[in-house]
């Protein structure tokens, strides 16, 4: 093919069997423009990261590369940081099924192999420009530090030289590897939530009634394969359907239950303090909002409110309240009691965050304690006025001489969090 370029009236080289003039000529012109100098930062954090790329020593540029990977991850799935998330998916998911196959294959060409395929895929021209301009953009970020402006150009440089170098492969084009990465680790762990999720809400549902293939899938989810059962769930609609209604009918059951007055509480003494340490601040921030507050604040409260529940669950925490929910099944003296604590650690392992604002704020009975003399110390406690880490200190006692050290290490968090973040129960009385 001639490189020699089309006069306007000559047939445009694409084919089209247009005159190039009408056809390509302005795209053409556009992109032989030189591009607009940038601001003078701008220009000097470029400036910086075409250093970084000119240095012999490879390891700035890994260094910016990884900067800019971490950049990435915190940003999140940003439009133009990603490749489109559809295709993503389905190409990956296609993919490691193919590798899946390989047994002879390791792990470390296998994830190679990945890679190349899918910035072979997913790494057109289009994408590497939409990369550049949305890395261009991010560099004016208020509060970035030079390290961060200048990992942010090396990636918009590497993006835009693409364009320049004409015929270099995408695996060749080391930001696409950074978009990869980062896209790869959020996929997996989606993919890792939403398969535990849907392997939680089947447990919920009666085996009899599924099909032969769903039991199969729920079988080789037992086994350790929950790939098999989200790849099932997602190809039969109506049993996501069925599973998300099951799974809203569920929680409402165990909400109304929390709210009965006969309903024991689902936390332990020393789970109900913790949860009261760490998540005094929001509560109160969105208790105390003014009537005609802004809905964006107050949606901004309540983000800070569930993000918060989130980080207090941690796993030591939701283990121990499953494992007792499910005891208390086994114990209950009758099959309404069965029923609900069978129903509560369902809905607590498949959406512990709401479950646990929901047992906080709306059940009627508090924990209590599994001695008298334990009651005594939390009434102590809760007379107080204030919660200090030396407050708590003779509980902590009393719990490891009950012998409950695990009671007694969740007691050590709060002291712990208390140092940083007292807890002002009520003004002091005069």
């Amino acid at each position: 093919m001639s490189s020699k370029k089309p006069g306007r009236n000559d047939p445009c080289p694409c084919g089209s069997g247009k005159k190039y003039k009408v056809c390509h000529a302005t795209e053409d012109r556009a992109r032989a423009a030189p591009p607009a100098a940038p601001a003078a930062p701008l220009r000097a954090d470029l400036e910086a990261a075409m250093e970084v790329l000119g240095d012999p020593d490879v390891s700035k540029l890994s260094g910016a590369l990884e900067r800019l990977a971490d950049l990435l991850t915190d940003w999140g799935p940003v439009p133009g940081l990603r490749f489109d998330v559809k295709a993503f998916s389905e190409h990956v998911g296609k993919e490691l099924a193919r590798l899946s196959e390989n047994a002879d294959q390791d792990a470390s060409t296998a994830r190679r192999e990945l890679l190349v395929g899918t910035v072979r895929e997913l790494g057109t021209p289009a994408f590497l420009a939409s990369l550049g301009a949305a890395l261009m953009a991010k560099m004016s970020t208020p509060g970035l530090s030079a390290e961060d402006r200048r990992a942010i150009g090396v990636g918009a440089l590497l993006a835009s030289a693409s364009k320049r170098m004409g015929k270099a492969r995408p695996e060749d084009i080391p930001v696409l590897d950074v978009v990869f990465d980062v896209q790869f680790r959020e996929w997996s762990s989606r993919h890792k939530e939403l398969s535990q999720k849907y392997e939680t809400l089947v447990k919920g549902l009666e085996e009899d009634s599924l099909s032969d293939e769903a039991k199969e899938a729920l079988q080789q989810a037992r086994g350790g394969d929950v790939a098999a059962l989200l790849k099932y769930v997602q190809e039969d609609p109506a049993l996501a359907e069925r599973i998300a209604r099951e799974a809203k009918e569920r929680a409402a059951r165990v909400e109304a239950w929390l709210r009965a007055s006969t309903s024991p509480a689902v936390f332990s003494p020393e789970e109900e303090l913790w949860l009261t340490c760490a998540l005094w601040e929001p509560m109160q921030a969105l208790k105390n909002l003014p009537a005609g507050t802004e809905p964006s604040v107050r949606r901004d409260a309540v983000t800070a409110l569930m993000r918060a529940v989130k980080g207090a669950l941690d796993d030591d925490f939701l283990a121990g309240l499953l494992d007792r929910l499910r005891e208390k099944a086994k114990d209950a003296a009758d099959e309404a009691a069965q029923t609900a604590y069978v129903d509560a650690a369902i809905a607590f392992e498949a959406e512990p965050a709401r479950m646990t604002l929901a047992a906080l704020l709306t059940a009627r009975k508090e924990a209590e304690g599994r001695s008298a003399e334990e009651m005594v110390a939390l009434a102590d406690l809760k007379a107080l006025t204030a919660w200090t880490p030396e407050a708590f200190e003779p509980y902590r006692a009393l719990l490891l001489s009950m012998g409950l050290p695990a009671a007694a290490a969740r007691i050590e968090r709060c002291q712990a969090w208390l140092e940083e973040h007292p807890v002002k129960l009520r003004a002091e009385q005069v």
